[in-house]
């Protein structure tokens, strides 16, 4: 057994280190557009409708290439797959940059399928590799991504003054270079080849009412974050705040989401179940999103942050479900596939939904009051996510047939991660 495999201490740091690098590139690349698109639309000639394309395509990049995800892994190996993931973003990131117009939205859609492999595959190989510690891997991984979405959001406009927009956007191919030279060990491998287990029997995800829980969860905690990304810091100045202080806002809503990210998937996997864990995260969220009707700076800062706390809690808490309510690294493949596919869908549906709201009414109001619904649905579907039972064991129940739980700790999460039906 080589060293550098995963079954070795050496192995394990090499993964966990890939982990992280993929991780830099999952939103960052995606999140710095948003600031420099009105750069990129005064260069083309774009209008409104079609520059707001360009933030589009990428989630739905995701929700198209998601669900195809677990069977691609099947047949090159989920680690070969992860390394064309990487590869699709490195050739996306430079054509959006240096191709002209056509290149920015080929580009832009290419790198998007890319990170969408990614996105479905990481939950899963944490699962298979960090079995029990999973929770605290999700952590470290949702913590990286948070901090360099923070980062593509602060750094892409000061960039893009100094060096253009291109340059701006393609100085992200150097993470994920970096990101596929560590990663080409996992690629060269022969070991554990796909997320399924040989003795894993293939059902329909889409039949477990657990699967769907977790699907709407990530759903709308995706709409709703995408929203604010987009729509924030307008309605901060339609409320009568200047510009500087809406940039200051949209960085703060990106960096305060941080500790929660770390935190939540530790403590939520020392939980028996996430209802509780879920209903908090969602309150404050809730109380968050009232306060943004407010027209002076000091509620709205208290808004931003429950906001981002909120965020930050959910996206962390949904990624955490996929491999808490699988017992199966197929079946956790597939409810990562499913749930994002969905989940992305929907994210690249609301910050639309929520414009055109807008463009009816003439006001945000019935947009923000739109948001406050959706977030209570967010919070009763998380609840009901949280509760502690298996894909596998709604997919039984559906059937009429018993289901033969695997061995579990004393939190009530599985030991060994095989299907037992």
């Amino acid at each position: 057994m080589s060293k550098w495999s995963n079954g070795t201490k050496y192995g394990l740091i090499l993964i966990t280190f890939g982990i992280v690098l993929i991780s830099f590139n999952l939103r960052a690349p995606m999140i710095a557009v948003g600031p420099i698109v009105d750069l990129i639309s005064a260069e083309y000639g774009l209008s409104a409708t079609i520059a707001g394309m360009i933030t589009a395509i990428p989630l739905i990049a995701f929700a198209a290439i998601s669900p195809f995800v677990p069977r691609l892994s099947d047949k090159v190996g989920f680690r070969r797959l992860m390394f064309i993931g990487l590869v699709m973003m490195i050739i996306g990131e430079a054509v959006r940059s240096f191709c002209g117009l056509p290149g920015l939205f080929i580009g832009t859609a290419v790198m998007g399928l890319g990170i969408g492999i990614g996105n479905v595959l990481i939950p899963c190989l944490i699962k298979l590799t960090y079995k029990t510690k999973a929770g605290s891997m999700i952590g470290v991984y949702t913590t990286c991504m948070s901090i360099f979405a923070a980062i593509g959001a602060g750094t892409s406009i000061p960039l893009a003054t100094g060096l253009g927009w291109n340059v701006a956007l393609a100085l992200w191919i150097v993470l994920a270079v970096v990101a596929l030279v560590v990663w080409s060990p996992q690629a060269a491998s022969s070991e554990e080849k796909t997320c399924a287990a040989k003795t894993e029997e293939k059902k329909s995800i889409w039949k477990s009412p657990v699967a769907w829980w977790v699907t709407l969860y990530m759903g709308m905690q995706s709409l709703l974050f995408y929203t604010l990304v987009a729509w924030y810091p307008t309605i901060i100045v339609a409320n009568g705040m200047s510009e500087s202080f809406s940039g200051t806002m949209a960085m703060l809503f990106q960096l305060i989401s941080i500790p929660v990210t770390l935190l939540v998937p530790i403590i939520a996997s020392r939980m028996k179940d996430q209802k509780m864990i879920a209903a908090a995260i969602s309150a404050g969220y809730l109380v968050g999103l009232l306060l943004i009707f407010s027209t002076s700076e000091i509620p709205m800062v208290v808004s931003v942050i429950l906001t981002g706390l909120g965020a930050g809690g959910c996206i962390s808490l949904a990624i955490s479900y996929i491999p808490m309510r699988t017992d199966g690294y197929r079946t956790s493949a597939d409810l990562s596939g499913m749930s994002q596919s969905f989940g992305y869908l929907l994210a690249a549906i609301g910050p639309m939904l929520i414009g055109s709201i807008f463009d009816m009414a003439g006001t945000w109001t019935w947009s923000i009051s739109t948001l406050i619904v959706l977030e209570i649905f967010v919070l009763f579907a998380g609840v009901m996510a949280g509760r502690n039972k298996s894909v596998e064991a709604s997919m039984a129940e559906h059937r009429g047939a018993k289901y033969h739980f695997p061995q579990r700790n004393g939190h009530g999460h599985p030991i060994t991660f095989t299907n037992a039906t």
